[in-house]
């Protein structure tokens, strides 16, 4: 679906916009940003969407990341609703509505996102495959502190597990859209998280190709 999308305004984002994403962690990087495109059109496919406002929602929802990842989700939006450019493909109605999206689309938001957009980003910003959930988590933790053991890696990323998608986990409830996917990666996550040995095993081999 993203050849639906404007032609001028993709060439804008991909020429000015996806290189900062090279700063980011492995988990926040271009190839995270296409994975998200993707499961956003997916999800999206019985909404009546405009397809332009989703592929920026998703194309600067993680851009500051490099910056403050705690805070990334209110510069990310912050970022977009400024800039200049896409004043020339979107209103000020539209525009707005886009930033509420980028800071809605995290899961430990207390809050219901505001609108279609925000509820669709924060589905498909979630993780659905274990090893990208692995890659995502350690390669924070390596990035942020290059000189961690590997076995202090794997432990931030199980205590991490259990606290995001454990059976009591803050994104184990927040499903804003109907996504069977996701549903499936939780029971497979919380399997792993109930035999930590296993889930171990899983953690060294994603971790030898992030060294």
């Amino acid at each position: 679906m993203k050849e639906l999308v404007n032609v001028n305004l993709r060439k804008y984002i991909e020429e000015n916009i996806y290189p900062e994403y090279n700063l980011n962690d492995k988990g926040h990087n271009l190839e995270h940003i296409e994975f998200v495109l993707n499961r956003a059109y997916e999800i999206s496919e019985n909404y009546a969407l405009n397809l332009d406002m989703l592929y920026v929602v998703v194309s600067f929802h993680d851009i500051a990341c490099h910056i403050n990842r705690e805070e990334h989700e209110i510069l990310s939006a912050k970022r977009m609703y400024e800039d200049e450019k896409l004043k020339e493909f979107f209103t000020e109605e539209q525009r707005l509505i886009m930033k509420e999206a980028i800071e809605d689309h995290r899961a430990s938001l207390e809050y219901v996102p505001r609108n279609i957009y925000g509820k669709i980003l924060s589905s498909a910003d979630r993780k659905i495959d274990i090893d990208i959930y692995l890659t995502s988590s350690m390669g924070f933790s390596i990035k942020k502190n290059p000189d961690i053991t590997d076995e202090e890696v794997i432990e931030e990323s199980y205590e991490f597990a259990i606290k995001k998608f454990g059976k009591n986990g803050y994104a184990t409830t927040k499903m804003y859209v109907e996504d069977k996917k996701y549903k499936e990666y939780l029971d497979e996550l919380q399997r792993l998280i109930d035999n930590k040995q296993e889930y171990i095993l899983r953690a060294r081999k994603v971790l030898s190709n992030l060294r």
